[in-house]
């Protein structure tokens, strides 16, 4: 007897069952129903999306429905999802091309091509006509589609979950660069790039990784995000850095980390290409400054919230960090010309003077930072849907070390670092720890709940209220939450809401500094 994989099985058993689009109704067309893929032909991907949420998932891994944007889809009527398609084809490895001058977007994918044009029944697939079930509509330079009719067109299996109000669509794709993971692990990886040695940087297998890291610098003098375990001594799949993947952005420790890893293998072996590279991603850090002294996540053209100024995940930080040490022609940065670290110097002045400007304020007294601020007002701004404007208890203690790593720091400099430890000290949450809680019958097995344990755990919310102050909560809905629990399970489990960084901030890092400058402390006989 021939036993079949799980996924398989569980497909087979609702086909069985029927499609749940079988109740819309009659004045609805029926779409037609697609068959079970076969794991045999390709790659098995399935993409799901839920009302109220900005995003998609493919395989459980979520993306933005539009990268930067808060869009979400829309239910019509027969339970039709309504939503942009354009970078789930992307991130399915396929191919879109949009046509602003006629709001027509042709989208290929699973080999097969399907044209549609915003308000128009009649369609093409693979150059043969077709009617959409729904007419698409063209918003903000995308195509919006009935997703159900689309994927359909593509042979995906499609189904509506009424209770969970979630849509998804399973295919099998060709195997395809643009859908091959890159390669993981190895002995030199995104994570582990700045901890190697001059002596590795001199080396054949450091020269070697060094072009690796030339290779996917951006051609505007950035580079792409990738994650931290990435193998760098095999070339990048470029192909597979599709859509915003491929844009050049700060975010992670990206572009200043490899600036420096190039200085490092320049030093070490005086190649030209690798200062080239090196040249080429100061001038993008130099561009991409605004005249206001921050930086965006992405640059450049960035969109939606990747506009925003971004000290999140140390971003500001790290840039501040490389053009200080190529102001000061510190060791890794010590070649570069007096015109580059004139240049640097005045960037890094301008940082600084953002960063004073940004420290917000709560009820007249001065706190701590956000994660994200309008690029234009500077008012703290919402980064992903589920981190609304906020003071973030994560963040603030990032720029207060970054603070406290300036060697002679003004009175203006000395004051925000105060005022900051003084915030910090009273925002702490004592008496409750986040505890993992496991439960076989829930998605992921486990769940986290908060109890309180009457000791001496202290611990800061990721995210406090910029009205009042008091800890903020939110999921993909970007709806506020005052409480812990009142989080959807997903993000309860899938994001920490909770952080400890400034305990060694206040307990090590800020009385060592107090000494340093010569400074009282503000937090006086309790420390």
């Amino acid at each position: 007897m021939r036993i079949l994989p799980r996924t398989t099985c569980v497909i087979l058993s609702c086909l069985l069952m029927g499609n749940s689009f079988a109740q819309t109704p009659a004045a609805v067309p029926a779409p037609p129903s697609g068959s079970s893929p076969a794991r045999a032909d390709g790659v098995l991907k399935t993409v799901a999306l839920i009302m109220g949420e900005p995003n998609y998932s493919v395989d459980s891994a979520y993306q933005e429905l539009e990268e930067g944007f808060y869009s979400q889809p829309e239910l019509l009527p027969g339970d039709r999802m309504f939503a942009p398609i354009s970078e789930i084809v992307v991130n399915l490895g396929g191919e879109v091309q949009l046509d602003t001058a006629q709001q027509a977007g042709t989208f290929s994918l699973a080999g097969k091509t399907l044209r549609l044009q915003a308000g128009q029944l009649n369609a093409l697939l693979d150059g043969k006509p077709v009617q959409t079930d729904i007419a698409p509509q063209w918003r903000n330079g995308n195509l919006w589609v009935s997703l159900y009719w689309v994927f359909d067109q593509f042979g995906a299996y499609t189904k509506w979950d009424k209770t969970r109000q979630r849509f998804t669509a399973s295919l099998v794709l060709p195997v395809s660069k643009k859908i091959a993971s890159l390669a993981k692990g190895g002995p030199v990886t995104e994570r582990t790039l700045l901890t190697q040695t001059p002596d590795f940087w001199a080396s054949a297998e450091g020269t070697k990784v060094a072009d690796v890291v030339l290779g996917y610098q951006n051609s505007d003098g950035g580079w792409p995000k990738l994650e931290n375990d990435t193998n760098l001594t095999i070339p990048v799949n470029r192909s597979a850095l599709t859509g915003f993947k491929s844009k050049s952005t700060i975010d992670n420790d990206a572009t200043t980390k490899q600036i420096v890893v190039l200085a490092r293998a320049y030093q070490a072996t005086r190649q030209e290409r690798f200062r080239n590279g090196v040249d080429k991603g100061l001038d993008y850090l130099m561009a991409a400054q605004l005249p206001n002294g921050g930086w965006q996540q992405n640059w450049p053209n960035p969109l939606g919230y990747k506009a925003r100024i971004t000290f999140n995940d140390d971003a500001m930080a790290n840039v501040l960090e490389v053009l200080r040490d190529v102001a000061s022609l510190s060791r890794d940065f010590s070649f570069v010309t007096s015109v580059q670290a004139r240049r640097a110097h005045a960037a890094y002045d301008a940082g600084i003077a953002l960063i004073l400007k940004a420290q917000i304020r709560v009820a007249g007294k001065k706190t701590g930072w956000g994660g994200q601020y309008d690029e234009n007002t500077l008012q703290p701004a919402m980064g992903r849907a589920f981190e609304l404007a906020s003071i973030s208890g994560g963040e603030s203690v990032n720029v207060v070390r970054f603070l406290m790593s300036i060697e002679k720091p003004s009175a203006e400099v000395q004051q925000a670092v105060q005022d900051a430890v003084a915030w910090l000290d009273s925002a702490k949450i004592t008496g409750v720890k986040r505890v993992r809680k496991e439960d076989r019958t829930l998605e992921y097995g486990f769940d986290f709940v908060m109890e309180n344990t009457g000791g001496s755990d202290v611990t800061w919310a990721r995210f406090y209220a910029l009205e009042t102050g008091r800890p903020l909560f939110a999921a993909r809905d970007s709806k506020p939450r005052a409480h812990f629990e009142d989080v959807s399970y997903e993000r309860r489990v899938k994001y920490n809401w909770y952080t400890s960084e400034a305990a060694t901030l206040l307990s090590t890092d800020y009385p060592a500094w107090i000494k340093r400058q010569g400074l009282k402390s503000v937090l006086g006989a309790r420390r």
